[in-house]
């Protein structure tokens, strides 16, 4: 388990939180009731959206809204509050429209909570609400570019045009917020700079490593290094490669088609 304080580094109102609920220790008890009371409740919450049964998904946004403020998830709580608004107004539209935007920011709190309690898919089930019914096709699929220079998120921009969304991160800290932000199934593959200002890429390998990672998110290493140490460093990890700069847009492209799940 992780400090208290990484989940305030990550955004979580954890000063309000403990206003609210007395010490970490209540805290954290309250956390992994969430958890387990999501096994069924975002289950229930998606079918109920599908259905159009507005009352009853209303009143389960409510209890998943009620729960957000008091573990300091305000975003959460925030885009919880306008569904069930939207719900109890019957505005299936806006419940339509906005749903993905509640998919979103649970798995990324999910994912911090995973984290903080040190937990894995083999512990439990990583809980998450399936963003739309058509969620499977490329169209909704992501491909996460982690590099500095705008030239090179620009070609990987262009190598999956059409076929992908590119999620740009300039440095390795944005990389793993963009990984807890979406469900790893969304994600095809993470394009990975071994060298970023503030956080590297082997502090993103060391997270995918401690976080189990590397079997749901693909990750191909891009590098200018001629460095043997640091090449045959990057291969200690789960990675599927290592494609050298300067690469074409065919070349990377081909990397992440041979591994297309």
């Amino acid at each position: 388990m992780k400090d208290i304080e990484f989940l305030k580094n990550n955004g979580v109102n954890i000063d309000g939180a403990l206003e609210l609920l007395g010490d970490v220790s209540f805290y954290n008890e309250t956390l992994n009731q969430f958890i387990e009371e999501n096994k069924t409740r975002l289950p229930n919450i998606a079918k109920f959206r599908k259905e159009g049964n507005l009352t009853e998904y209303a009143t389960l946004v409510h209890s998943l809204k009620s729960d957000a403020k008091y573990l300091g998830f305000m975003d959460l709580a925030e885009v919880a509050q306008k569904q069930e608004t939207a719900g109890k107004e019957g505005d299936l539209d806006t419940v339509k429209n906005q749903f993905n935007d509640l998919v979103s920011i649970y798995n990324k709190y999910a994912r911090l909570a995973f984290d903080y309690l040190g937990l894995s898919s083999n512990d439990t089930v990583v809980n998450s609400i399936p963003s739309d019914d058509n969620g499977t096709n490329e169209g909704s699929r992501k491909v996460i570019v982690a590099d500095d220079s705008r030239i090179i998120s620009n070609l990987v921009q262009k190598a999956f045009e059409g076929i992908y969304e590119v999620l740009v991160a300039e440095n390795g800290q944005e990389a793993i917020n963009l990984t807890m932000q979406y469900n790893p199934k969304e994600i095809v593959a993470m394009i990975l700079d071994l060298n970023m200002p503030e956080v590297d890429g082997f502090a993103v390998l060391d997270y995918f490593k401690a976080s189990n990672l590397f079997d749901l998110i693909p990750v191909c290493i891009i590098t200018g290094d001629v460095e043997k140490e640091r090449i045959d460093r990057a291969f200690t990890y789960d990675i599927i490669d290592v494609l050298p700069k300067p690469f074409t847009v065919e070349s990377v492209r081909n990397v992440v088609e041979k591994i297309k799940h």
